[in-house]
Formats: structure tokens, C-alpha cells, sequence
């Protein structure tokens, strides 16, 4: 009794590992590395920017200018906002707190109690009906109050011109990494293809359809991707998870404000399966492509 011959596997194309695929790994495991990096820092830039203007929105200033009987004007001016529709809460910051902010340049005990300072009003705004500006300021007119209403316009613009750069810049390098990751799997596919021409040949002279021969580089470099992309996602969340420690001890101020959070660690999830699976399809199309310019 004759014993069947086993059906072809891709292992009898191409081999499971090669002298070549340590150098592939590697840089693909440094791109999606810099990958997940570049898109945790571009989803914080974006909840950061979106922070940042509801803050500025949410909020005015209202700088107390009589210096006659200033604390009964910052206390009838205070009573007054509080009281008026739009308006969820004031918090005054008195001439003790303004001494204290200068202190650090004039010193302790070297500013003359003569010397006029501002009284701040800090105004928080009700989000779903928000008191606007010219109302706040007619009411203060009105109550012999002069004063002048910031409602940090300027700033939000500036602020949304600086955040919209920042993102801008973030989505490009994060473009350009991928793209990087295709083009170095698409130059490997077509070593790897050089390098056994002449088994492809045999093949394809011999009926194996193309769709055949692609499959077995689709498997091969699918499952390189796979690997480099785990070890770059594992690498970017180590990093990550030691930054998030270090700025749980202050120095949060000069480091990325990212968390690994259920969002960010469903990226570093994603990472790996769609670098397998581009890796798998840009493997195949150059392989196609290459077999029809052969035809």
C-alpha cells in the first residue's frame, strides 16, 4: 500500500525563517514602535486641545479696576454674577493673592499697601447656556462697577491655531511611518522574490496560479508583521507605562500627557494586527505585480 504524498505547504517555498528576516524584523519592530508612539501622543494633542478649549470657552475674567472702596465693589460685583442667569460659579482672588504673585520678584513684605493691585473675579460659565460677554459687562455698567470682562477669545484662537498645528504635524509623522513600514515589506517581498526566481519560475511555468505563489509570500510576511508588531507595541507601552509612572511623581510637566487608558491600549492592540495584515497584502500585490511583468 502506497502512502500519499503530503499536500505542498508554504514551508516548501519559502522557509519559516531566513538569514534576512532579523534585519526585517528589527526595523519594522523600531517603525510600529514609533508608530504607537506618534499615535498616543496624537490622541492626547487632540484630547488636550478639546480640554483646552472647553476651558477657555468655559470661563471669563472680570478685572476689578476702583481703587475707592474696592472690596465693597469686588463683593457687590461678586454677588452680582453670581446672581446672573449663565453664570455657575465666581471665585474672587483678592489683593493677599495677588501679593503673593508678585512676592517672588518684589519679595516678602516690599509691596506698599498703597500700591494699587488688581482684584480678579474668575467667572465659570454654565456650559449648556453660557452668560456671553456684552451682558456680563452691561450689568457691571449698570451697577457702577467699572471693570473690564476678559472672555479669553484671543486665546482660545491662539490656542486653536497651536493645537491645530500640533496636529496637523503629529498625523503626518504618523502617515509617514506607515508608509515606511509598506515600503520597507514591499522592498523585502521583492529580495525575497529575486532571491528565488528561479523556484517561482518552476512553479508558474509549471500551471501554479499566481494567486498560489502570492499566498505563500501573503503568510510569510504576514506573520514577520505580526511578530515585529507585538514586540513595537510592547516596547511603546513599556515606555509609556514608565512615563505615566515618572509623571505620577511631578515631572509629568516635561513629558507627553498620555495614559494608557482602554483607548490606548486598544492601539497598541490594533498595531500589531494591521501591520500583519498590510505587511500580508503589500507582500502580495508586489508579488502579483511582479509575476505580470514576467508574463
Amino acid at each position: 500500500m502506497t502512502t500519499p504524498l503530503p499536500n505542498p505547504t508554504p514551508a516548501s517555498l519559502l522557509p519559516r525563517r531566513s538569514k534576512q528576516d532579523g534585519a526585517l524584523f528589527f526595523v519594522i519592530a523600531i517603525i510600529i514602535f514609533l508608530a504607537c508612539i506618534s499615535a498616543l501622543i496624537t490622541r492626547a494633542a487632540f484630547v488636550s486641545a478639546a480640554n483646552w478649549r472647553a476651558d477657555l470657552n468655559g470661563a471669563m475674567t472680570v478685572q476689578i479696576k476702583e481703587t475707592k472702596d474696592q472690596g465693597t465693589k469686588v463683593d457687590r460685583a461678586a454677588a452680582l454674577l453670581r446672581a446672573m442667569p449663565g453664570v455657575s460659579g465666581v471665585a474672587v482672588y483678592d489683593r493677599a493673592h495677588a501679593a503673593a504673585l508678585l512676592e517672588p520678584w518684589l519679595g516678602k513684605g516690599n509691596i506698599p499697601d498703597d500700591l494699587p493691585l488688581p482684584i480678579i473675579l474668575a467667572i465659570q460659565l454654565n456650559p449648556k447656556a453660557p452668560a456671553d460677554k456684552e451682558a456680563i459687562t452691561f450689568a457691571l455698567n449698570a451697577s457702577d462697577i467699572r471693570a473690564e470682562v476678559d472672555d479669553h477669545r484671543r486665546w482660545s484662537a491662539e490656542m486653536n491655531n497651536a493645537a491645530r498645528f500640533l496636529q496637523i504635524f503629529l498625523l503626518t509623522a504618523l502617515a509617514l511611518l506607515i508608509s515606511a513600514a509598506i515600503a520597507v515589506t514591499g522592498f523585502a517581498t521583492r529580495a525575497n522574490l529575486a532571491a528565488r526566481r528561479e523556484v517561482v519560475n518552476t512553479l508558474h511555468l509549471a500551471g501554479a496560479f499566481d494567486g498560489f505563489i502570492a499566498a505563500q509570500f501573503e503568510r510569510r510576511f504576514g506573520a514577520i508583521g505580526l511578530r515585529a508588531g507585538l514586540a513595537g507595541a510592547a516596547l511603546a507601552g513599556l515606555v509609556v507605562g514608565i512615563a505615566q509612572l515618572m509623571a505620577s511623581d511631578g515631572s509629568g510637566l516635561l513629558l507627553p500627557v498620555f495614559r494608557l487608558d482602554p483607548v490606548g491600549l486598544g492601539l497598541l492592540i490594533l498595531a500589531p494586527v494591521l501591520t500583519a495584515f498590510f505587511g500580508a497584502l503589500t507582500a502580495r500585490l508586489t508579488v502579483l505585480s511582479n509575476l505580470k511583468e514576467q508574463e
